[in-house]
């Protein structure tokens, strides 16, 4: 029989958990484990192995022991778990992140072996590490703070060389051409862009609700300069692959902008 005391077992236990050694594993985890964990709840040392091998393999997963207290046949423990992002993991591919997330867990001990677990993770926290949504949003949002600042060029580290602009306002066959359309609205509107709201969807896209707000100060659509100020709205949608842009769809209130700055509309 196991002589070990709980903490000494479970110290043995994230031992063998950090080097990926399974037969020391199932020597300190009894045969009828059971996991009780939200949304993996797990029963049986096969399916507790399976559950860390998976771990290992998408998440290189280690866990450094922050606290433990024993309260008679329970230990509590606090991990700092780490790894790299090198599979997949909750549905997101592998992304070569470095990843860090804690877990607080009870463990009940019986015999000298782990028979049982209660565990809290922060998987909210790991998923927005291992999703590209955050990063996705930052690129867009790049994409704007460039336009505001006049930053043309810096426009080229944010789009992708295969860049599609799905704009029903003009036709543009590259990046340099849409630089040049945002470079003559600047120069005849003076606008600057307010970003009402961004988020992320479909795991590639985000999402942009965006308002200009300018004043008319040089010809436009065909029409003198009015000296009058201007504000239009547009919806844009952003496809992003390996972080950056690679594909775009507008929908701006064109018709609205004509209007304010003169141009004559079918009635």
């Amino acid at each position: 029989m196991n002589t070990l005391s709980p903490t000494a077992v479970y110290r043995r236990f994230l031992t063998a958990l950090n080097s990926g050694d399974h037969r020391t594993i199932a020597e300190v985890i009894a045969p009828d484990f059971v996991d009780h964990h939200p949304g993996f709840d797990i029963k049986g040392i096969d399916s507790y192995q399976a559950a860390l091998r998976d771990a290992r393999e998408s998440l290189r997963l280690r866990g450094e022991l922050e606290e433990i207290l024993e309260a008679g046949d329970r230990i509590v423990t606090r991990v700092r778990l780490t790894g790299k992002h090198v599979g997949t993991a909750f549905g997101f591919p592998a992304t070569d992140r470095d990843v860090t997330w804690s877990t607080t867990e009870i463990w009940r001990v019986s015999q000298g072996v782990l028979v049982e677990r209660w565990a809290q993770d922060d998987l909210l926290g790991l998923r927005e590490q291992l999703s590209s949504d955050a990063a996705n949003i930052a690129v867009v949002q790049k994409v704007s703070d460039a336009v505001n600042s006049r930053r043309y060029d810096d426009l080229d580290d944010l789009f992708a060389p295969t860049f599609v602009d799905r704009n029903p306002a003009w036709d543009v066959a590259s990046l340099e051409e849409l630089k040049g359309i945002i470079r003559a609205a600047h120069e005849a509107l003076d606008f600057h862009v307010t970003t009402d709201r961004l988020y992320a969807a479909d795991g590639d896209k985000v999402v942009m609700h965006i308002t200009f707000n300018g004043r008319h100060i040089a010809p436009f659509f065909g029409q003198e300069p009015t000296g009058k100020a201007v504000s239009w709205t547009s919806i844009e949608v952003y496809r992003l692959e390996n972080g950056k842009v690679a594909e775009r769809w507008v929908q701006a209130d064109t018709t609205g902008l004509m209007y304010q700055t003169g141009v004559p509309l079918p009635e």
